[in-house]
């Protein structure tokens, strides 16, 4: 019951993706139109080079579109189920080690801060100790008593001036102990709270490693059953979400790195990156299949389709390009950084038209849409990040 389920929803991709190639190709005719019609203004090699350039869209589709079709049995549905989860775990286990190192080093810090305090604390507990034991022991003389005894004007102003510095003395060491008894209080209450905090890291990553391991053990008893061709399968998914993840650091990495360049948040509302009418949201934010990968996966932006090839791509706000060029499954990218954490990318462009550290104003022309990268027809994949992480672009801008 399950595997006709899964055969019927196959179908469905099958069929929106051969949807999806009829209209590609009736875009294309649309465009060979227009390019007829320019005849005067094309000569025969550009006409050539972009015939080319077509024909190996349409390649690249159909032998994207074996892949789709490809069944996927419930073993290796559940294999990458699986391969999902020890990621979770090992990104958890990442983070974790990097909280647990911040604390160990944290954990130092205040150890030493609280021994210095608290042995300077001791030296001048224990002086203000011996000053006030030596007051009580000369006993109830009253600083009154200690002036009147004087036997000049001179002698009196000196005596005077010595006991206001005493008095000054003596409350300032009293405030300095009182001060540094609080402080080492505190550094007692943060070294307690971090050292728990450090226990249950600990254990949390010691459970993270041991759920991972058995995660693996079962994932490798469900590989054994696979056969040739879904092993293939199952190595080229792998090899997908690999190198997303490692596109994904580097986007984030890009993306905390832009603060580097000099520029203010202008403020304002987004426009939309598209300079085109009659453009529409093929795919939203949130968990989708993916259309290539065949697997279940956030799409971490907003895909914008009825563009076909060319169409300008431009910064939804003033800023400044911190990336521009190939971005692995992205495709032709750029990404523009406008000031307090926030960041755009626009990918699976035919044409970059901008560079890094370019300055560009709000509906700049940056881009020409396409089909590079991994993607099934001529569209943009657009992401809006603030301090490197995905958020839904239509917080920013309005749907058309």
């Amino acid at each position: 019951m399950k595997k006709n389920k899964i055969i019927s929803i196959l179908l469905i991709i099958i069929f929106i993706t051969n949807t999806q190639i009829i209209s590609f190709a009736n875009e294309i005719n649309n465009e060979t139109t227009a390019n007829e019609i320019n005849l005067e203004t094309n000569n025969i090699e550009e006409l050539t080079s972009q015939k080319e350039q077509v024909e190996e869209k349409i390649d690249k589709a159909n032998i994207e579109l074996e892949y789709v079709q490809t069944e996927m049995s419930e073993t290796l549905i559940k294999i990458q189920e699986l391969d999902d989860k020890i990621r979770n775990y090992e990104n958890e286990n990442t983070e974790l080690e990097k909280k647990i190192k911040n604390l160990e080093e944290s954990i130092k810090q205040t150890t030493e801060q609280l021994n210095i305090v608290t042995e300077d604390y001791n030296k001048k507990d224990l002086q203000l100790r011996e000053r006030l034991a030596a007051l009580y022991e000369a006993g109830p003389i009253s600083y009154l008593d200690v002036l009147l005894s004087a036997k000049s004007l001179s002698e009196f102003l000196s005596m005077y001036y010595k006991m206001v510095e005493i008095a000054e003395y003596d409350n300032n060491l009293m405030n300095i102990v009182l001060a540094e008894k609080e402080e080492i209080e505190q550094a007692k209450q943060k070294l307690e709270k971090e050292s728990e905090e450090f226990k249950n890291l600990k254990i949390k990553a010691e459970q993270n490693t041991i759920v991972c391991k058995n995660t693996k053990t079962l994932q490798e008893g469900y590989v054994k059953q696979l056969s040739d061709n879904e092993k293939q399968l199952n190595e080229k998914i792998s090899e997908y979400k690999n190198e997303t993840e490692l596109i994904e650091a580097k986007i984030r990495e890009i993306s905390i790195v832009n603060g580097e360049f000099s520029i203010q948040n202008t403020g304002g509302i987004m426009i939309w990156p598209i300079a085109m009418q009659g453009t529409a949201i093929t795919s939203y934010y949130g968990t989708r299949e993916h259309p290539i990968a065949g697997v279940v996966r956030f799409h971490q932006g907003i895909d914008i389709g009825n563009v076909g090839f060319g169409a300008p791509v431009v910064s939804v706000l003033d800023g400044v390009v911190t990336y521009a060029g190939e971005l692995g499954s992205y495709g032709e990218c750029v990404i523009v950084y406008h000031g307090e954490g926030i960041t755009t990318l626009y990918a699976h462009g035919q044409k970059v038209l901008t560079q890094i550290g370019a300055q560009v104003k709000q509906g700049d022309a940056i881009m020409q849409t396409g089909s590079t990268g991994n993607s099934t027809g001529p569209h943009l994949h657009f992401e809006v990040r603030v301090n490197g992480s995905t958020t839904n672009p239509l917080n920013y801008v309005k749907e058309p």
